[in-house]
């Protein structure tokens, strides 16, 4: 009996710690402003901008030591993003300047990592919601899963324990086996 109650215990524990892993930074204004964005301009022609942003700052978010990915020009910006989503480059701790080359945004650097996986969230979001889910393949829906993005016409339920109870030990007697009756 003291066995099984320690062991409920260490499985009640176990899930205790997994319940409390790191939460996804969330930024509810910029949510908001990007909910406007796409509400203005249609999910059909936002979907390749805010997928083309997500990728920009996933590709910097893998890799923030990366003095290459600091800088972009504005004008690659510009035909990739499109200018009315440069706020979000903005959020992320971009800032414009002069460069050799022309108009540049420039990253703050790894002190905004946090701030960058924030706004990758909210942008990887908001292009997620974009998506017809009634076209998606298994694949598609699978490496979302995998990695943990928003799914398209799924309600978000939160289905995390918030105190783990241990199980109780049963009151009962076994049941006889037919030759111990």
């Amino acid at each position: 009996p003291d066995l099984v109650k320690e062991a409920m215990e260490a499985v009640a524990a176990v899930a205790a710690e997994s319940s409390t892993a790191p939460e996804v930074p969330e930024d509810l204004e910029l949510r908001k402003r990007l909910d406007a964005f796409t509400e203005e301009h249609g999910k059909d022609s936002v979907r390749q901008e805010l997928g083309n942003a997500a990728k920009i700052l996933q590709r910097l978010s893998e890799d923030i030591f990366n003095v290459k990915l600091h800088a972009m020009r504005r004008e690659v910006l510009e035909r990739t993003v499109g200018e009315s989503l440069f706020f979000t480059f903005e959020e992320a701790g971009f800032q414009e300047r002069k460069g050799e080359t022309g108009a540049v945004l420039q990253w703050a650097g790894p002190d905004g990592a946090e701030r960058l996986k924030a706004v990758l969230h909210e942008v990887q979001r908001a292009a997620d919601l974009c998506l017809d889910p009634s076209t998606m393949s298994f694949e598609q829906v699978s490496q979302m899963v995998a990695k943990g993005r928003f799914l398209p016409g799924i309600l978000e339920v939160n289905d995390k324990v918030e105190e783990p109870v241990a199980a109780k030990e049963s009151q009962l007697e076994r049941p006889k086996k037919p030759w111990e009756k």
